[in-house]
């Protein structure tokens, strides 16, 4: 471990499990003391157990898509420790067996609820702690390459994601002259309990070729990218969208590769 991050507080949500979890393995080894969030005690327990020897992990249950309740998240870490020094939003849901036409407007709002609207939340309870407290935050906002184009049957989720995007650059507007930046990352494919439903073998051993790397990335690659962002020194990066999909949005589908 090393104290990149030492005496910094971050809350990272959607950490009980897949991307999250690594996203606050990664934080907790840089040095800052992590507060993870998810709706699931059990998946928190597991976090917080294997993490352990990481770094300083909390565990803290939120249902995000409640925005009250991720609103009070924030007080309380705040509330806790003193201070808020990093935001990172990676929590969220994914159905992609919704046509557009069959959608309901019930998925719709959970979707749009969790996604983006307790995002929102977050975000803007975040940067008034930031604000108030004088704090050159770090606001980092886990989106996915579906905000930038469409995949089939998950028009709530697409959506979601894609607002992601411009809320993040309102945010990165709107807190520029704090000091705070925001920024998302769009992960392609990741190896998690989200998408393991949708990743064939041929997928994850990499017989089919669906991006530049060759591969299916692992929640380490997303922690990285995180670990970049919300370094001190890079405070020259902001309000940008991120890929991390291998290569996956720099190809163009070639004849037959698209099914109809």
């Amino acid at each position: 471990m090393n104290d990149q991050l030492g005496g910094k507080v971050a809350i990272v949500t959607g950490g009980g499990r897949g991307i999250g979890r690594g996203i606050a393995r990664r934080l907790a080894e840089l040095g800052a003391t992590v507060v993870v969030a998810s709706r699931t005690a059990a998946d928190l327990a597991e976090t917080c157990d294997e993490l352990r020897a990481a770094g300083t992990v909390e565990a803290r249950a939120c249902d995000v898509g409640d925005r009250n309740a991720a609103r009070q998240l924030v007080r309380d870490v705040r509330a806790a420790h003193g201070a808020v020094d990093i935001l990172v939003c990676s929590h969220g849901v994914y159905d992609a067996e919704s046509p557009f036409l069959e959608l309901s407007d019930e998925q719709w709002e959970r979707t749009l609820g969790i996604n983006l609207h307790g995002t929102f939340a977050l975000a803007q309870e975040a940067g008034r702690s930031m604000v108030a407290d004088g704090t050159a935050g770090r606001i980092v906002i886990i989106s996915s390459i579906n905000g930038l184009a469409a995949e089939p049957d998950c028009a709530d989720y697409n959506t979601s994601k894609a607002g992601l995007h411009g809320l993040v650059q309102s945010i990165a507007y709107d807190l520029s002259p704090h000091g705070i930046t925001a920024n998302v990352i769009a992960p392609g494919w990741v190896r998690s309990p989200m998408s393991a439903p949708y990743l064939s073998e041929d997928i994850l051993s990499g017989r089919q070729k669906f991006n530049l790397a060759g591969r299916v990335g692992e929640p380490a690659d997303i922690a990285g990218a995180v670990a970049w962002l919300v370094d001190p020194a890079t405070s020259y990066v902001t309000g940008t969208v991120i890929p991390v999909d291998g290569g996956q949005t720099a190809m163009l589908p070639m004849p037959g590769s698209v099914e109809g």
